[in-house]
């Protein structure tokens, strides 16, 4: 009787080892798991993140270029129109005055046109330069954004591995007392 019961607490201890080798195996595994969703995560963020950004740059190239386009035509606008009048100025110039006069104010005149296209392309430089700080600046608050968001994912992730590992830890800790009690009873 004493051999049964001997050999009963021997098979009952090597079925215990089995089921802690099988629980060791399936915590192996599910960090394995873990460790590919993380970077499964990680590598899928990065990709919306490069997505977006090219979308962005894209968007903010082709609004800078439609601006300047815009411009370019509003200033060519203005210089035709400016240029039609000047010119319909000089033709009543050469019914009133003399040849020379005409020349002379002629010369003034180009001189004008000249300075103030020196303006406009300076205003238009100093316009590209402010809109490309401000499309950068407002790159700069996107990436923040997305990295804000990152960090707070990486805390959800990490916050429920460590409930996911305390339950187990709390299922394996029953289980060994569940194991504890039925040996003391015995």
């Amino acid at each position: 009787m004493a051999e049964n019961q001997d050999m009963v607490k021997a098979l009952k201890a090597k079925m215990l080892m089995c089921d802690v080798a099988y629980e060791q195996k399936a915590q192996q595994v599910m960090a394995e798991r873990k460790k590919v969703v993380a970077r499964d995560i990680e590598k899928h963020w990065v990709e919306v993140e490069k997505q977006k950004m090219s979308e962005y740059d894209e968007k903010m190239r082709a609004k800078l270029e439609q601006e300047y386009k815009l411009k370019q035509a509003n200033a060519k606008e203005i210089s035709d129109q400016l240029e039609n009048f000047k010119l319909n100025f000089i033709k009543q110039l050469k019914e009133e005055m003399l040849e020379g006069e005409l020349v002379k104010r002629q010369t003034e005149e180009d001189l004008e046109r000249e300075k103030l296209r020196e303006v406009h392309r300076q205003q238009k430089v100093a316009q590209m330069r402010s809109d490309l700080a401000d499309a950068n600046a407002q790159l700069m608050k996107i990436k923040e954004a997305e990295y804000l968001k990152e960090v707070e994912e990486e805390k959800k992730i990490d916050a429920f591995a460590k409930k996911r590992e305390h339950l187990e830890n709390m299922k394996k800790e029953r289980e060994e007392k569940r194991f504890k009690d039925k040996q003391e009873t015995r």
